[in-house]
C-alpha cells in the first residue's frame, strides 16, 4: 500500500465510521453515541466553572464545539444519521487538534534551536569584534602562573612553554600520557592542576574527589571554556605543530606558547 492510499484513508476514516453508523442505525450503536454526547455535556458544564488556562483557552472551547455542534443536529430526525454525523465531526476535530498540538510542538522546537543558534552566532560575532581586547582568562587555575599556558593544552606526553617565540618562551608545565596536567617546571616542584580524558573534556582539580568540568578541547585542537555545550565559548586552539594560539578565530587569534619535548 502507497503512501498516498494510506493518508487517503486515514482522511476517510471519520467519514466511514460515521456513515456506517447512520446506514446501520442500530439502537446499542445509538446509545453508545448518545451517552458519549452526554457525557461531553457534563465535561462542558464541568469546564465552565473552572478558571485555569488550559481549560479557558484549549478544553473549553473544544468541548463548547462539540456541544453546540451536538446541538445543531438534534433537529434530525432520523436518529442513525444524527449519530453517524455527530461521530464524524468529532474524529474529524479530534484529529484536528492533534494536528494543531504537534504543529505547534514542532514549530516551538524549530523556533527554539533557531534562538539558539543565531544566539551562539551572535555571541561569535561579539567576540570576533572584540576579542583583540579581551583579557587572557585561566579555565583551569586562578593562579597568574597557569593563566598563559595551561588554558589551551591539548598533547598527551608534552612539555607546555609560554611565549610568542622561541627566544622569550619559559616552561610551564606538562600533560602526562594519562591525560594529567601538571604546573611546574621540574619533577620536584610540580604540582598537578587537572586532567584532559580521553574525549577532550578538560577538568579542573588535583583528584577525582575535587575535580570540576571547565572546558574541551575537539579533535581539530579547537579549546573551549565551559561547563557543557550550552556556556562553552571558544578561546583558542592548538595546532598540528604544537603551536598554543589564543583567540576565538584566525582573524583575532595570537601565539601564546607551544607543545613540545
Amino acid at each position: 500500500m502507497s503512501d498516498e492510499t494510506l493518508n487517503m484513508l486515514l482522511l476517510l476514516t471519520p467519514l466511514i465510521i460515521g456513515g456506517i453508523i447512520a446506514l446501520v442505525n442500530h439502537d446499542k450503536t445509538n446509545d453508545i453515541t448518545e451517552n458519549v454526547e452526554s457525557w461531553f455535556r457534563k465535561k462542558h458544564a464541568k469546564s465552565r466553572l473552572k478558571s485555569n488556562k488550559l481549560n479557558n483557552y484549549i478544553i473549553s472551547p473544544i468541548l463548547w464545539v462539540i456541544v453546540k455542534f451536538s446541538d445543531w443536529t438534534d433537529s434530525f430526525s432520523h436518529r442513525g444519521l444524527k449519530n453517524g454525523v455527530r461521530t464524524t465531526s468529532v474524529l474529524y476535530l479530534i484529529a484536528a487538534c492533534l494536528f494543531l498540538l504537534i504543529f505547534s510542538f514542532t514549530f516551538l522546537i524549530v523556533l527554539a534551536f533557531s534562538i539558539a543558534l543565531l544566539y551562539f552566532a551572535f555571541k561569535v560575532l561579539i567576540n570576533s569584534e572584540n576579542g583583540s581586547g579581551q583579557t587572557y582568562r585561566t579555565i583551569l587555575n586562578s593562579s597568574q602562573k597557569q593563566q598563559n599556558t595551561l588554558e589551551n593544552v591539548g598533547a598527551r606526553g608534552k612539555k607546555v612553554y609560554a611565549g610568542s617565540n622561541w627566544f622569550n618562551e619559559e616552561l610551564k608545565g606538562r600533560v602526562d600520557e594519562d591525560g594529567n596536567i601538571y604546573t611546574g617546571t621540574n619533577f620536584f616542584n610540580e604540582d598537578k592542576i587537572g586532567r584532559i580524558d580521553e574525549e577532550g573534556t578538560i577538568y579542573k582539580g588535583s583528584s577525582f574527589f575535587n575535580e570540576e568540568k571547565v572546558g574541551r578541547i575537539d579533535d581539530k585542537g579547537s579549546l573551549y571554556k565551559g561547563s557543557n555545550w550550552f556556556t562553552e565559548e571558544k578561546k583558542g586552539r592548538v595546532s598540528e605543530d604544537g603551536t598554543i594560539h589564543k583567540g576565538s578565530n584566525w582573524f583575532n587569534e595570537e601565539k601564546k606558547g607551544r607543545t613540545g619535548e
